[in-house]
């Protein structure tokens, strides 16, 4: 006779009992062997964000052309930069275009805030309307102005996230990605050596951008403000991995040379980019007055002069719309056939 083997059941109402401890990234990543190299996904990195984008474009470069990090990050940052290259030169030639008619804006300017502040606000009004067409006429576009930052500002944002993240983890190919002094990319550099440059080269960069932009008596404050930024960068960056500093370098002097050669008049010859103009302190009717004050004045002004413009392009689209489209209907009935039916009315009375 056979034997029956034995077969465990659970009890009836018991549940099985899972394991419920979690295996952080880090010694999940320590866990792995050498020759396993980790996706970004399985790590927590990547993704569809600006910083998760910034990393697969980081991972996917490093992967494929084999480069040790610290050149991944470098070239990735020349790609970028490159790429912002066409909205670089349309910002700098508005501001260009901003400066070599800056005398006629401001003395409207100063006119509109003359006549607002005596309270006549017709006239405010008019000359806010010359100073727009003034301004349609030169392509002139104070908006414009925002170009270089609005589109640097998310690049460097997303580029700092992405790295810091991968140095935080960290990716461990990132510990022996550098070269040099600084092989580690997951620490500070030891000798301060990366946030000395970062901070020389983004003076130069400021002070080389601040020549080639609009000189006069309102932007000498923000002049020391750039001058005195570099000294505040240093010590903020001592304690940062010398991936982000090794990006910000590499942005630093691109943007450096960016500017020197656009400095060069064949260049700016090939690009049309005009000649600065530089106006007597006599010509600008904005000049005695304090920092803050001309910035205030200059920012109602705009914001007027916007206000009026949309206004008139909306009477534009009212007039054509009313050019073109039915008749409207001004009134709520027809006084011809109220008339007539009062008239007939009488007639029946006086048939009756």
């Amino acid at each position: 006779m056979g034997t029956c083997a034995e077969v465990w059941l659970p009890a009836v109402g018991t549940q099985p009992q899972f394991g419920t401890h979690v295996v952080p990234v880090e010694a999940f990543v320590e866990s792995l062997p050498d020759d396993v190299v980790p996706t970004l996904q399985s790590v927590g990195l990547g993704g569809w964000s600006p910083s998760g984008m910034v990393q697969q474009l980081l991972d996917l470069l490093h992967s494929s052309t084999g480069l040790p990090w610290w050149a991944t990050i470098a070239a990735s940052t020349l790609v970028v930069k490159v790429l912002l290259l066409p909205l670089i030169i349309k910002g700098q030639k508005n501001s260009i275009h901003m400066n070599n008619n800056l005398p006629q804006m401001q003395h409207l300017q100063a006119k509109m805030t003359e006549a607002r502040n005596m309270g006549n606000q017709l006239e405010a009004a008019r000359l806010a309307n010359e100073l727009m067409i003034f301004m349609k006429e030169k392509n002139v576009n104070p908006l414009k102005s925002m170009i270089i930052p609005m589109a640097q500002a998310p690049v460097f944002i997303s580029f700092f996230f992405a790295l810091r993240g991968m140095a935080n983890l960290p990716i461990e190919s990132f510990k022996t990605g550098g070269m040099l002094w600084f092989t580690d990319l997951t620490v500070a550099d030891p000798y301060y050596v990366l946030p000395l440059i970062t901070s020389v080269s983004l003076f130069c960069t400021l002070e080389l951008g601040a020549e080639s932009g609009v000189r006069s008596d309102n932007l000498q404050w923000t002049r020391y403000i750039f001058r005195a930024l570099p000294v505040v960068i240093f010590p903020v960056t001592m304690n940062f991995p010398a991936a982000l500093l090794c990006y910000w370098v590499t942005s630093n002097i691109f943007t450096l040379c960016q500017v020197g050669v656009l400095r060069l008049q064949p260049v700016r010859n090939y690009l049309n980019i005009p000649a600065l103009v530089k106006h007597p302190k006599s010509e600008l009717a904005l000049s005695k007055k304090g920092f803050v004050e001309g910035v205030k004045e200059t920012f109602t002004n705009t914001r007027i002069t916007r206000e009026l413009e949309e206004r008139s392009r909306a009477d534009e689209i009212r007039f054509k719309k009313a050019g073109m489209g039915p008749v409207v209907k001004t009134y709520t009935y027809d006084p011809t056939k109220q008339a007539f039916a009062k008239g007939a009315g009488t007639s029946q009375k006086i048939k009756g």
